[in-house]
């Protein structure tokens, strides 16, 4: 996806570097995992927005581009936990480390990654900078616990979804553009635009991703179509047809000793056609638009560059 934007792809490729570099570690089984982990792919969105928001104030790349290492090496973190916690088997199409090399190895290669970030931060930040991740990884760590505690909860709110991908999300786009710009010495007024923009990309991230996991099959979307719904967890195109369709609750049985939903093929593909007639998806849609509408707006009263020109493309790029 940035073989449009050479400048971009070509700092991004050095943030690769330091995260295999950074990934390393004296015990040879960690270190295998976590250069599994380091060569698996992504987008690498989260370091890119450290470097976007960046240019807008005094851009050093030696500064820059390891803070970029260190967000995405944290979110690789945050991954491994929550497959574990999920008891999730696939990770962009491949097995996670949980499925792999059993929850043990995962909790450990997690908290590794974790304190891996940590050190490349703090030799490239001030101590009042460590602050914005430790904020950031808190946050994450209560929306975590807010998803365990709503699980099965089939009268589950909009409000407690929004609050949920705030914390587990957004604030992770937010915090690297905060980041990012605060590290390149712009006004603090600027530095909370930018990680405004960050947190509304987040919130239209997620809701887009919840959307495709009715719009996708396990091979498109790298992960079990449906693993969230077996395990308890709503997302906000069943939450729509919760709220509009009673019977809905219904299909839902209590959760097996295994605590998942007992649900076979054709129940999935009734609360899909459920989710469908009800208006869930549409209505995802619509608040998706609202949020990439936010974040737009959001760059509109950014300094005018080229690089508002690849936020604007990166957020406008969500739409379904």
């Amino acid at each position: 996806m940035w073989q449009k934007y050479p400048e971009i792809q070509m700092e991004l490729e050095q943030v690769e570097e330091f995260i295999i570099g950074n990934s390393a570690s004296r015990n040879r089984l960690l270190s295998k995992i976590s250069q599994e982990l380091a060569m698996s792919g992504g987008k690498r969105l989260r370091p890119s927005f450290v470097i976007l928001s960046a240019k807008f104030g005094e851009y050093d790349s030696q500064k820059i581009l390891p803070l970029a290492g260190a967000i995405e090496i944290l979110h690789m973190a945050t991954l491994v936990h929550d497959d574990v916690v999920d008891r999730a088997s696939l990770r962009r199409g491949k097995p996670t480390v949980s499925e792999k090399y059993g929850i043990d190895m995962a909790v450990y290669t997690g908290d590794f990654l974790f304190t891996k970030a940590v050190l490349m931060l703090s030799r490239n930040v001030s101590t009042d900078k460590l602050d914005y991740m430790a904020r950031a990884v808190k946050t994450i760590c209560e929306g975590e616990v807010d998803q365990l505690i709503e699980r099965f909860d089939t009268n589950v709110t909009f409000r407690s979804y929004f609050r949920r991908i705030s914390k587990k999300t957004a604030v992770l786009f937010g915090t690297a553009c905060l980041l990012g710009a605060d590290s390149a010495g712009c006004a603090p007024e600027l530095s909370k635009k930018l990680a405004r923009f960050g947190y509304y990309y987040g919130i239209a991230f997620q809701i887009r991703d919840d959307m495709l996991d009715f719009l996708s099959n396990t091979d498109a979307s790298g992960k079990p179509v449906g693993n969230d719904m077996i395990k308890g967890v709503f997302t906000l195109p069943v939450i729509y047809a919760l709220a509009r369709n009673g019977s809905l609750k219904g299909i839902f049985a209590k959760p097996s000793q295994d605590d998942e939903y007992n649900l076979d093929y054709k129940d999935l593909a009734e609360i899909n056609r459920l989710v469908v007639e009800t208006g869930g998806i549409s209505s995802s849609g619509q608040m998706l638009d609202t949020y990439i509408a936010r974040g737009i707006k959001a760059i509109d009263v950014l300094p005018q560059n080229e690089y508002c020109y690849i936020l604007r493309e990166l957020i406008s790029a969500l739409k379904l």
